[in-house]
């Protein structure tokens, strides 16, 4: 499977929970910053170690892949607001070929 279809799928995925909870990340990050964003890739992390430990628990009936689907859709959203937010340097974003305005 390409790169580029898996990034696609999860990107729809993600506009389409961002329309459906409106912007609630881009607030709390506003409000606490990357510390924000850490919590949030911290809690996923412990849950994907849980779900690893004991794949028997299904107690709202997610799977390990959802885990790591909210894993990278929260590392995304971080992303966005440090670039948005002047959090990242211009030489960091250049390694990257990203470009602000």
């Amino acid at each position: 499977m390409e790169f580029k279809t898996i990034d696609t799928a999860l990107t729809d995925l993600m506009e389409r929970k961002n329309k459906a909870y409106g912007n609630a990340y881009s607030q709390s990050y506003a409000e606490f910053g990357t510390t924000y964003a850490a919590i949030e890739v911290f809690n996923k992390v412990n849950r994907i170690k849980t779900l690893i430990k004991h794949p028997d628990i299904s107690d709202n009936g997610e799977h390990l892949f959802d885990s790591f689907v909210d894993l990278r859709n929260y590392s995304e959203l971080a992303i966005k607001e440090m670039i948005e937010r002047g959090e990242v340097p211009k030489d960091v974003l250049s390694k990257y070929k990203i470009e602000t305005e």
